[in-house]
């Protein structure tokens, strides 16, 4: 993306850290060098910030604290305070500047473990709703990094109405593009599992006094929409839908509404103003490897590796 002249805001929702939210002392060494490995990963790739999920937490408190305050990538959280004090543990959100736009970036989780007495979890719900208010005017777009359970997704939108996106970690849903969100949103995005793959989310923000039109959701559907009338047409192409299926109300029904869905998402688009972009990336073989980040991830693995066999 750098060398394409684009400079993306790269986030992280949160669960990065270990293989597992319990550490045993067997694999605790090789885990806490992996969890330092990522950091430095992160650093030369250029992470703008990341949640403390459930994961975040697994080697304890001091462990988090040290690893945040060893790196420039800002970790965040408005609801995990310490149990002394009942401040926040570090910073509830950033706000990243882009050419003409300002992001306020939310970090919330769910999942924090209860077994760690120094730790408070406030309600993720009220604590992203009184941060949200708290940033909404002094940004342009407002993103939520929110680790939860999936069960909570449904509700995430509506909890969170005057969020703009909303990415989340905490389960192995994968958002495909077709997948129905809100008209106007706020967009909620999960990634799946262990990396697979990557939440590619391009705004185009013309007027900022405008709402966001999700396109790809639109172009999916209206594809989808289509492939079903070609399917009916299949039967006989020198005929049309309603010749084809006359006195069979039910399907000629389903017709005019898929033909009616089909120009209605059309007049969307066309008067469309700000548009959102999505794509889910696999991050697979077609990747290009970098040699020197390939190179540090081969070393990570084969310490871990001995680590693990101490």
């Amino acid at each position: 993306m750098d060398e394409d002249g684009k400079n993306p805001i790269i986030l992280d929702a949160g669960d990065l850290f270990f293989s597992t939210h319990t550490l045993h002392d067997s694999i605790r060494s090789s885990e806490e060098y992996r969890a330092s490995a990522i950091i430095k990963g992160y650093e030369q790739i250029g992470c703008d910030a990341i949640n403390v999920g459930q994961y975040e937490l697994a080697a304890g408190l001091p462990f988090l604290m040290d690893i945040s305050k060893s790196t420039s990538i800002p970790f965040i959280s408005a609801n995990l305070k310490d149990a002394k004090s009942n401040q926040l543990l570090i910073d509830p959100y950033i706000i990243i500047q882009r050419p003409e736009l300002k992001i306020g970036i939310i970090g919330l989780t769910d999942l924090a473990p209860d077994s760690i007495p120094e730790l408070i979890m406030d309600d993720y719900i009220v604590a992203g709703q009184e941060f949200i208010s708290k940033i909404k005017k002094k940004v342009d777009k407002v993103v939520l990094l929110v680790n939860s359970d999936r069960s909570t997704y449904k509700d995430l939108p509506t909890h969170f109405s005057e969020a703009d996106l909303i990415y989340t970690s905490g389960s192995t849903t994968l958002t495909r593009p077709m997948m129905r969100q809100l008209i106007n949103g706020p967009y909620l995005y999960s990634s799946g599992r262990e990396g697979r793959y990557l939440n590619v989310t391009e705004l185009n923000i013309a007027n900022k006094s405008l709402p966001v039109t999700n396109v790809t959701f639109l172009k999916e559907n209206m594809k989808y929409t289509q492939r079903r009338l070609d399917r009916l047409q299949d039967s006989a192409r020198e005929k049309t839908l309603e010749e084809i299926y006359a006195g069979q109300e039910a399907v000629l029904e389903k017709i005019v509404q898929s033909r009616n869905s089909i120009t209605h998402n059309r007049e969307i688009l066309e008067a469309a103003v700000n548009t959102l972009y999505f794509e889910n990336v696999p991050m697979g073989a077609q990747i290009i490897d970098d040699e020197n980040m390939m190179s540090f991830v081969n070393e990570t693995l084969s310490k871990c590796s001995d680590l693990k066999n101490q």
